[in-house]
Formats: structure tokens, C-alpha cells, sequence
């Protein structure tokens, strides 16, 4: 009868160890993502605020988008900037307590 029952909590244990794995990582990838996303903002503000001769057409600008967002998207996936990594640390222990039986 106890082993049935240890068994059952061993179970219990590794399908909540799974979902608290599976939460951390999305938790991650939100951070990730949200570091990427305001880095493409600074990079937008700093290219608006660089005089110009002329405007560019569409095309250019288009493209100058683009680039401003691959370099953020690479610069977050690098950990560059490190604020993806705060707002992670700052936030994972509360997916503990959240997951803490009661």
C-alpha cells in the first residue's frame, strides 16, 4: 500500500517538475522577447534622431525596419543587453511560489 502511494507521488512530483520546467521556459522566452522588443524601440529612437540629408523612400525605410529588429532579435538572443536576464531572475522565484503545494 505505501508503495502505491509513493509511487503516485513520484508521479505527481515529475508532472508538476515538468509543467514548472515548461513554465520557466516560457517565462524565459517572454523575457527574451520583451528585451528584443524594446531594443528595436531604442534603435528606432536613436536612427529617428540622426539628421538627414533627405528622407528615406519607403524601400529604405522598410528595410532600415527590418534591420533595426533582426539586431535587437540577435542582440536579445545573445543576452547583450542583459535586461532579458533581470527581468528573468526578478520574476522565476515567483513561479516557485506559485507552484509550492499548500
Amino acid at each position: 500500500m505505501m508503495s502505491s502511494i509513493s509511487a503516485v507521488h513520484s508521479t505527481e512530483t515529475s508532472v508538476r517538475s515538468k509543467d514548472v520546467d515548461k513554465e520557466k521556459n516560457r517565462l524565459k522566452q517572454a523575457c527574451r522577447d520583451f528585451e528584443s522588443l524594446l531594443a528595436a524601440q531604442l534603435v528606432k529612437s536613436m536612427r529617428a534622431s540622426v539628421l538627414r540629408d533627405d528622407e528615406p523612400d519607403h524601400a529604405m525605410g522598410l528595410y532600415e525596419s527590418m534591420l533595426d529588429e533582426g539586431l535587437a532579435d540577435v542582440w536579445s538572443r545573445q543576452d547583450s543587453l542583459g535586461l532579458g536576464q533581470w527581468l528573468y531572475r526578478s520574476l522565476e522565484p515567483l513561479l516557485a511560489k506559485k507552484e509550492e503545494p499548500r
